[in-house]
């Protein structure tokens, strides 16, 4: 379909539906930069519409309108035209248009019926089509007509806007105080010797059940008890404890150090590589979203969280090799990625097991969802594939083909 038509639009007034993911309505306001916004909200979606306005209204400048139309009844044709109306009747001038992605799909379904009866032309009415493996994510108009989001004006999307979108605060992780080359020195004896990995994860739990730095003294982890060449061959020490002011810096200190032997390793390595296949336009790559929603601050953990252009890729990482605990991992990160993402984000497991279960897990995973952003995993082949640990050119082939879908 041509897309001309579409490329001179100039957006004046716009009215979205806002939906309980207030992505798609942020990507379309952002695509057609009104100067003038409807949110036409339901009472199931009134946390949503505030924090869509918030970001539409950092984004876009304090100078754009927003309206909050109330629509008490969303199953009812007669209340979606009334809310409707005030907006569609407005004196602003300009064109009006309507973008009915999000809400339910009666809602949708009665607006986009007021719309026309109020005078909405086809050519005006859009919906956000997420994209696939075979077509980019695009608004689609009721004319026929198209256009990729990537074709309109930068879209500024952020993991800190798509948390934000769903209330959940983001505290970045601070500097590690491991390298990415003990990352690689890890990886490479864990791919000669798989075992090794869940010895580390043991000790990751000794140092763990100790809790206080201070008690581990005695009883310290050594790298060369594991044929490793760490930037930190033992920890922790007297001498490496006194270095810190307060008992707070020490944990955490000790804390970083436990947890990255024990499989954080694996997501900075995997964020190092992702960052090797030097994308266009560049990611946003965080290793180690650890997060929360509310007054209760409910927890939310992502290992590795990727921004590129309009999509959002969540990864999980385990060293396991169990079919179990992978598989848990997998709908985790699942379930996960779709309340953040919709079908606009893809999900991944990087593990280590082997090409049969990884194989198995793929079916299982493929079975339940069947769409075509299913949650890919990797295992060890990948994992080895993708590192220069054998003396061979890695080959990220399967990593950046998933970046890209």
């Amino acid at each position: 379909m041509s897309t001309m038509a579409t490329t001179e639009r100039r957006a004046q007034r716009l009215a979205l539906l806002v939906g309980s993911n207030p992505l798609p309505n942020y990507l379309a306001a952002c695509a057609l930069r009104p100067s003038r916004i409807a949110l036409v909200y339901t009472e199931q979606t009134r946390e949503a519409k505030d924090r869509l306005g918030g970001e539409l209204t950092n984004i876009l400048g304090s100078h754009v309108a927003v309206d909050e139309p109330f629509v008490e009844d969303p199953t009812c044709a007669t209340t979606v035209r009334r809310v409707l109306d005030p907006f569609m009747r407005s004196e602003a001038g300009g064109e009006v248009l309507l973008n009915y992605t999000g809400g339910t799909k009666v809602m949708a379904a009665h607006a986009r019926l007021a719309f026309s009866c109020l005078g909405g032309r086809p050519e005006h009415a859009s919906y956000l089509d997420e994209g696939g493996m075979d077509r980019p994510p695009r608004l689609r108009f009721d004319d026929g007509n198209s256009k990729p989001l990537s074709d309109y004006l930068e879209i500024p999307l952020t993991l800190a806007t798509v948390l934000a979108l769903h209330g959940i605060t983001h505290k970045p992780q601070g500097t590690p105080a491991s390298t990415t080359d003990d990352a690689c020195q890890i990886l490479c004896k864990v791919l000669a010797d798989p075992p090794l990995a869940a010895k580390l994860y043991s000790e990751r739990k000794r140092l763990q059940k100790l809790g206080n730095p201070n008690k581990a003294i005695s009883e310290p982890f050594r790298a060369d008890r594991y044929g490793l060449s760490l930037s930190l061959q033992e920890f922790p020490t007297e001498t490496q404890l006194s270095s810190f002011k307060n008992s707070k810096e020490k944990e955490s200190w000790f804390k970083q150090w436990f947890s990255f032997i024990g499989g954080e390793w694996l997501e900075i390595w995997l964020g190092d590589q992702i960052r090797a296949l030097e994308r266009d336009p560049k990611p946003e790559i965080t290793v180690g979203v650890n997060a929360y929603r509310g007054d209760s601050r409910a927890q939310l953990e992502v290992d590795v969280a990727v921004v590129r252009s309009h999509r959002s890729y969540f990864i999980s990482c385990t060293t396991d090799q169990t079919k179990s605990l992978c598989k848990s991992k997998l709908f985790e990160v699942a379930v996960r990625s779709r309340q953040l993402g919709g079908d606009l984000a893809r999900a991944a497991v990087v593990c280590l097991a082997d090409d049969q279960t990884v194989s198995a897990l793929q079916n299982d995973v493929d079975d339940v969802w069947g769409a075509s952003n299913t949650t890919r995993v990797f295992g060890i082949s990948d994992v080895r594939a993708w590192s220069d640990c054998e003396g061979k050119q890695p080959s990220r082939q399967k990593l950046k083909e998933w970046l890209e879908s």
